[in-house]
This record gives C-alpha cells, structure tokens and sequence, in this order.
C-alpha cells in the first residue's frame, strides 16, 4: 500500500517544484503519513515490550564467590517462587559474582563483578546475599549496612545461638549451612557462609519472605 502512494505521488508531482511537491504531500495524504507514523509506533512498542520491556525484579538474591550454577540459580528461584506466591519472572538468583577482595583471590574474579554489586548494593537492587563471613566484614568496612533478622521477622526466631552470624549483639545474618540452602552453595573460601540482607534493599516485604523461605518458617 505504502509503495501504492509513493508511486502515486511521483506521478502527480512530476512536474512540480520541491516545495509545491512537498506541499502537495502534506495537503493530500497527511492521513496516509498520520497512519503510518501509528503504525510504525505500535511495531516499535511491541518490538521494545518484548526485547527491552520492564526488567525490574520484586526480589534479587546474589550469591558472591559461589561456583556459578545459572540451573541452580534458577531452582533457587523456583522454589522460592512456589513458597513466596512470588512471580518466578520477577525473581532473580544470580551467583555470577566473583569478586577478590583483601588478601582472598578468586580465580576468575574480574572488576566489573565487583563494580556491579557495590553498584547495585548502594542502588537498592540486592535485596539477600550469600556470602563468605570475611566478605561480610569487607562490605562493612566499605559502608554497607545489613537489617537485622529479629528486626525484619514478625515471627518468633527459632531458639538456636548457633544458627544467626551476629555483630554487635544483633543478629544479622543466617548461618546458610544449618538452612534449607546448604545443599545449594558450595563455598570457594574457608570461612562459613552468610545469608545478608542490606539495609539499602528496596523489597523490604520480599526479603522478609525469603528470610522466611530459608528458615522454614
């Protein structure tokens, strides 16, 4: 059709000038440019809702210095999907971070997963992370702060010293190896890990299901 007015056009304005063509154009078929224009919008809106629509997350959980396992990931994300009622799409398990800090090297670490999580960690998008007990002091020391887990739960905590990481008297991490994730991690550090949520998280309510998920609760 398109190439029908194209034509069409070339045949009247022949022997017009530029400006009385593009006069013509714009008395006689300013509808055909209109419905176009729509037409070509509403490609470009389905185009960009499927490609590049909302990505946002109702939950991220970041599991650091992990063997990366996107299959566990994902499982991680399933079950707590079926657990939270939580859409699974809006859920993220990422354990794509390998970050070397202090004297702890990690093969295969590289700056931009570094970069990434303080990033997102300051924006708000983390919401839990796994992580090694020593990695929980280096994020303190760079000014990260964590939500203490009696302060996130309604619920009376279970009655087991051994199960919390404490600091200061608050209890502010889970001992992931006494939880439901302890067959899911494998740690490539010494030290225990740690279940955290950030103080900076921006799904208050999803991390206090999780916490929740974890403790069977």
């Amino acid at each position: 059709m398109v190439r029908r007015w194209i034509s069409d056009i070339k045949v009247k304005t022949a022997e017009m000038s530029r400006e009385q063509a593009v006069e013509y154009v714009f008395t006689y078929y300013w509808y055909h440019i209109l419905l176009t224009a729509i037409a070509l919008g509403l490609v470009i809106l389905v185009i960009y809702h499927i490609g590049w629509g909302d990505k946002s997350k109702d939950f991220t959980c970041v599991l650091v210095n992990q063997r990366i396992d996107y299959d566990r990931d994902e499982r991680i994300a399933e079950e707590f999907s079926k657990a939270s009622g939580i859409s699974k799409k809006k859920l993220a398990v990422d354990s794509d971070y390998l970050i070397s800090y202090d004297d702890v090297k990690i093969a295969d670490a590289n700056e931009s997963s570094y970069e990434k999580f303080f990033f997102n960690w300051m924006a708000g998008e983390v919401d839990a992370v796994v992580m090694p007990e020593s990695f929980y002091r280096y994020c303190k020391e760079q000014g990260g702060s964590y939500t203490c887990i009696d302060e996130m739960l309604e619920e009376e905590l279970p009655d087991d010293e051994n199960l919390f990481y404490e600091d200061g008297g608050e209890k502010v991490g889970i001992y992931v190896e006494r939880t439901k994730l302890e067959t899911a991690v494998i740690a490539e550090v010494q030290d225990p890990l740690v279940l955290v949520f950030p103080a900076e998280s921006k799904h208050k309510k999803a991390g206090e299901k999780f916490a929740q998920f974890v403790l069977d609760l």
